[in-house]
């Protein structure tokens, strides 16, 4: 097969590169071994590609190349420097965003900012909230999940003005880097009154970024004599202590599909010896504006 001269002399130049094609290096040889034209014009292509292979750069032009790395090395760590500098200002910035928010680095500290707020719910007024005492609180204890991304804070609150004791629960999630610290995730909420001899309160929080439910169940005992609590959660019996605070609680989670009514409904507290001082009872009533309630409450054995 007969090839034009110019589609030759264009296929000269990958050939001598080696990248053209298997059939392309054979056309190109058959040709030049039958025209002396392109063979002249194969042998001086290919001289002139060796003779530019063997070119040094003169001793500016290699200066030239040194300068221009180091130049390239020096926008490199400037680009690193500046980067490492924003992500040090976000960090300060969240820092000083925590102190001026009440430092919130702590599951306790943040619970603390979280009950001052609900407190405020006992009042009905703006007035009464805002020239109200701070009100008393004592963290007695807090439970965290196993992966540590949410914990429940329980505390006793006392209202002086008001003479009212009571049980109060926050839950707080630990939030990224820019938002350093424990902030309330799930809320809370008023317990029992904490006269009881034990009162119960419970909490959970969904966490949409894990995909986890986080459950979580806790006991303030102020009767001396109760030194076990058990009770029955998703078919499994649990027996907890209380401290000297008389706090004790546990918590657990599932994935967010699996959600279960949490809600313990059997349960049993003895004194030392193992005798029952106090079981869990339905309680049900009515409030003042017709609202009837079902309770489960820990109610004291004759």
């Amino acid at each position: 097969m007969k090839y034009d001269h110019d589609i030759i002399r264009d296929l000269i130049p990958i050939c001598i590169d080696g990248i053209a094609s298997k059939k392309s290096q054979e056309a190109v040889k058959k040709h030049i071994a039958e025209c002396p034209d392109c063979k002249k014009e194969w042998e001086q292509m290919k001289n002139d590609i060796q003779t530019c292979e063997k070119i040094t750069l003169p001793e500016d032009t290699a200066k030239y190349k040194k300068a221009a790395e180091r130049v390239r090395k020096h926008h490199r760590w400037m680009l690193l420097k500046t980067t490492c500098a924003v992500i040090a200002s976000l960090f300060v910035i969240g820092i000083i965003g925590n102190f001026i928010d009440g430092a919130r680095f702590t599951p306790e500290a943040a619970a603390k900012l979280s009950f001052k707020e609900f407190s405020g719910d006992m009042y009905e007024t703006p007035e009464e909230r805002e020239n109200a005492p701070n009100p008393e609180i004592t963290i007695l204890g807090t439970i965290k999940s196993s992966d540590g991304k949410v914990a429940d804070t329980y505390a006793l609150i006392y209202k002086p003005d008001l003479d009212i004791s009571m049980l109060a629960e926050s839950i707080s999630q630990r939030c990224d880097m820019l938002r350093m610290g424990m902030w309330t995730g799930g809320g809370g909420s008023w317990g029992n009154n904490a006269d009881n001899g034990i009162n119960m309160s419970g909490g959970g929080h969904s966490c949409s970024d894990c995909n986890k439910d986080y459950h979580f169940i806790a006991f303030y005992v102020t009767d001396k004599q109760v030194k076990n609590i058990s009770f029955i959660n998703e078919g499994k019996t649990y027996t907890l202590s209380p401290d000297e605070k008389g706090f004790c609680g546990m918590s657990w989670e599932m994935p967010a599909d699996q959600f279960k009514d949490c809600n313990i409904h059997e349960g049993t507290a003895t004194d030392e010896n193992g005798r029952v001082l106090y079981t869990i009872q339905q309680v049900t009533g009515k409030t003042d504006t017709g609202y009837e309630y079902t309770l489960y409450d820990w109610v004291k054995t004759e």
